[in-house]
């Protein structure tokens, strides 16, 4: 599935590499519950979500195409694809994905080889975030991987640790090395800290972090116009899994799985103060409605300001 929209310099286009079902309370939980008691909840839930798309972001930029995380892979149910410890994959996640949709044969089926691509971004390394790396680099090895330091750090650095908390490194590309970002003294709106991915700092990196640490999200300047209105041009804000959906920014809660929801909980904040400030578009990578708010380039507008 894609939906696309844009004619200016900086166009987006969205594509999901299947779907998952996830608990209930997997998606989200009150601020309240401690990271421990939070995950117990979520292994005791045996109820499932609806479908939730996996989606990735195609950035068409005049500097070239940029992809924002790379999906799961269609070998995902096959034995033996994940980790041995990755215990309670199955008993959270539920994967639907055919081998058309990978993210190499979606980019195919678009006219886009993976040496076409100038770069890609990863929200993070979870599985279905960064499951479509290892067949874009077998494709492309030389094809530039950016991370955040502080995630790298705590996942890319410590595979058994990574295995357990939900990625695969036992499918990243061999002699894994991507390139590490390291925000800077850019103020952007709420954050402190950013980090121009462009020369002309049309996209650029923010951390939202509490999902996982170092979670990053981009924030994308389009020329344009907001509606109707030709003085006003388009923010997008790509969150990642820094929120499951735009319903779970309003109530400000974070998913249900995260070891830290108090730094997931002002991610939240920080996105809805964001909101406030600028007129944006926020497109959660897992929102069935994110195709529709692309679409329209519906500004996000927090309901309790």
């Amino acid at each position: 599935m894609t939906s696309e929209i844009g004619q200016g310099d900086v166009k987006l286009t969205y594509l999901t590499t299947g779907t998952v079902r996830i608990r209930p309370s997997m998606r989200s939980q009150p601020v309240s519950k401690l990271g421990i008691l939070r995950r117990l909840k979520s292994l005791r839930d045996r109820e499932w979500t609806s479908p939730l798309p996996v989606g990735v972001f195609i950035i068409h930029h005049p500097e070239g195409l940029f992809l924002f995380d790379t999906g799961q892979s269609p070998c995902c149910n096959e034995s033996g694809y994940f980790p041995r410890l990755a215990l309670f994959n199955s008993f959270l996640s539920e994967f639907t994905i055919e081998p058309r949709d990978g993210i190499v044969e979606q980019l195919r089926a678009m006219g886009i080889q993976p040496t076409d691509l100038k770069a890609v971004i990863l929200s993070h390394l979870h599985n279905d975030h960064a499951g479509g790396l290892e067949d874009l680099i077998a494709e492309a090895p030389d094809l530039p991987i950016y991370i955040s330091r502080e995630h790298w750090e705590a996942f890319g650095e410590h595979p058994v640790f990574a295995s357990m908390e939900g990625a695969t490194p036992n499918h990243w590309p061999k002699e894994f090395a991507p390139r590490i970002v390291d925000l800077q003294e850019r103020p952007l709106g709420p954050w402190k800290q950013s980090y121009p991915l462009t020369e002309d700092g049309k996209i650029c990196i923010v951390d939202t972090s509490g999902h996982v640490p170092g979670h990053i999200s981009l924030v994308i300047y389009s020329d344009e116009n907001v509606g109707r209105d030709t003085e006003k041009r388009v923010t997008y804000l790509l969150p990642g899994d820094a929120t499951y959906g735009i319903d779970l920014l309003d109530k400000e809660e974070p998913d249900g799985i995260n070891n830290d929801p108090m730094r997931a909980f002002q991610t939240l904040k920080t996105m809805k103060r964001f909101a406030t400030e600028t007129d944006v578009v926020i497109l959660p990578s897992h929102d069935p409605d994110t195709p529709e708010l692309l679409a329209k380039r519906q500004a996000y507008r927090p309901k309790d300001c």
